[in-house]
C-alpha cells in the first residue's frame, strides 16, 4: 500500500473523475485496495446516492464533521454528481448504528461514508455491504478490513510535530508535562509513539508528571490542577499535550501565577478557545489537529472509487499546522464564533468550498 498525501476535491465540471484526498492512520499496514463498482444511480440517472453513518454528535468536532458532510454534498447534489445525500447519527449505541447502515443499505446507497462506534462491532455489516456493491469508507476511526476503504491523518506524525516543536522551542532541555488523551486508545497509542521517538533523542528534556486529558477541557483543567500541585515548584518549562484542553492548561499556569505566554505549549487541536488565548496572550505555541474536513475527503474518496479509478486501500491527508500568533489571528482564530469551534474547518485551498457559516453548529 502506498501512502499517498493529496489535495481531494472537486471542481464543479468534474462529472467523471474526481480528485483523490489522503488519509489513514499512522498505524495501518499496507494492503491492497478494495474492490468495489458503484451498484445504483451513477449511471445515467442523475448521480450516486451517499450516505453518512456516524456515532455521535456529542462535542463541536463531530457537529463540524457532520455539517462538512452535509454542506459539501449539498452542493454535489447541486453540481448533478449526486442524485442524492443523507447523514444520521446513532449515537454510541452499536447496534443502533448497525441497524441503520442496514436501513442505508436496503435504500440503494451507492457509497456510505462511517465513523464506527466500535471498529470491531460494525465491521461485519460494513463487509455486508461491501460485498453486495456498496463503496464503503471509514474515516476518523478506522475499520481494518480488505472490504474497506479508509481515510484519516497519519496520527505518528500528528505526535512527533508537537514533540518536535516542543524540543525545539526549548533549545532541547528543561522540565515538562504532558497531557496525554485517552489510555489504552489506539490513537492515543499512536501518537504517544510519535511524540516518544522525539524526546528520546533529548536527554535533557525531563517529563516531571503526566496525565490523560481525554481531549476534554473539563477534564485536562483536573489533570493540570493536580499536575501544578505535585510539580509546580520544580519548575515548568514546557507543555505538552496531545490536545483538546489547550484553553484549560493556559487558565491553569495562569491560576499557578505563571504567565502562560512565558512557557512554550505544544497543544493538539485547534478549538476556538484556544486560539483565542494564543492571539490574546501572544503565546509561546504550536498546534496540529485532525481536521474535520475528514468527511468530505471520505466523500471524495468513495466518488473515486464509483467511477472506476484505482484507490488505495488507506488514503492520508496532510497535518494541518499553526506555528505562530501571526498565522493564529490571520488564518484560524474566529472571533464571532464560540470556543468550541473548530478553526480547522477547511484546507489551505478551501477544496471543498466550505463557509464558517456552513461548519458552525446550527441553531
Amino acid at each position: 500500500m502506498k501512502k499517498n498525501v493529496m489535495a481531494l476535491g472537486l471542481a464543479a465540471s468534474m462529472m467523471l473523475t474526481l480528485a483523490a484526498c489522503g488519509g489513514g492512520s499512522g498505524s495501518g499496514g499496507a494492503s491492497s485496495a478494495p474492490q468495489a463498482s458503484g451498484s445504483g444511480s451513477g449511471d445515467g440517472e442523475g448521480g450516486y446516492k451517499i450516505a453518512f453513518s456516524n456515532s455521535y454528535v456529542g462535542n463541536a468536532w463531530r457537529t463540524a464533521s457532520v455539517n462538512i458532510f452535509d454542506a459539501y454534498t449539498a452542493d454535489l447534489v447541486d453540481q448533478g454528481v449526486l442524485s442524492k445525500a443523507y447523514s444520521s447519527s446513532a449515537g454510541d449505541d452499536v447496534q443502533a448504528q448497525i441497524n441503520e447502515i442496514r436501513n442505508m443499505m436496503s435504500e440503494g446507497y451507492d457509497a456510505i461514508v462511517c465513523i464506527a462506534a466500535s471498529a470491531t462491532g460494525l465491521q461485519s455489516v460494513l463487509e455486508e455491504a461491501a460485498e453486495r456493491g456498496i463503496v464503503v469508507v471509514c474515516f476518523d476511526a478506522n475499520v481494518d478490513s480488505d472490504l474497506v476503504y479508509n481515510v484519516n491523518t497519519d496520527q505518528h506524525e500528528y505526535g512527533r510535530l508537537l514533540a518536535q516543536s516542543l524540543a525545539d522551542r526549548m533549545d532541547g532541555k528543561g522540565n515538562i508535562l504532558w497531557i496525554k488523551g485517552i489510555e489504552g486508545n489506539q490513537v492515543t497509542l499512536d501518537r504517544t509513539a510519535g511524540m516518544e521517538e522525539v524526546l528520546q533523542n533529548y536527554p535533557d528534556i525531563k517529563v516531571l508528571g503526566e496525565g490523560f486529558g481525554k481531549w476534554d477541557i473539563s477534564t485536562t483543567a483536573s489533570v493540570m490542577s493536580n499536575l501544578m500541585s505535585a510539580y509546580g515548584s520544580q519548575g515548568i518549562d514546557g507543555i505538552l499535550s496531545e490536545g483538546g484542553g489547550g484553553h484549560a492548561i493556559v487558565q491553569s499556569l495562569s491560576e499557578n501565577g505563571i504567565d502562560p505566554a512565558s512557557i512554550p505549549i505544544s497543544e493538539g487541536e485547534m478549538f476556538n478557545a484556544w486560539m483565542k488565548d494564543w492571539v490574546d496572550l501572544d503565546l509561546d505555541a504550536f498546534s496540529t489537529a485532525q481536521p474535520p474536513y475528514l468527511s468530505a475527503a471520505a466523500v471524495d474518496v468513495a466518488l473515486k472509487v464509483l467511477n472506476g479509478e484505482e484507490v488505495d486501500s488507506w488514503t492520508y491527508i496532510d497535518l494541518p499546522t499553526c506555528s505562530s500568533t501571526e498565522e493564529a489571528k490571520d488564518k484560524w482564530y474566529q472571533p464571532d464564533q464560540e470556543g468550541g469551534f473548530v478553526c480547522d474547518w477547511t484546507d489551505n485551498n478551501n477544496t471543498w468550498n466550505l463557509s464558517v457559516e456552513d461548519v458552525a453548529p446550527k441553531s
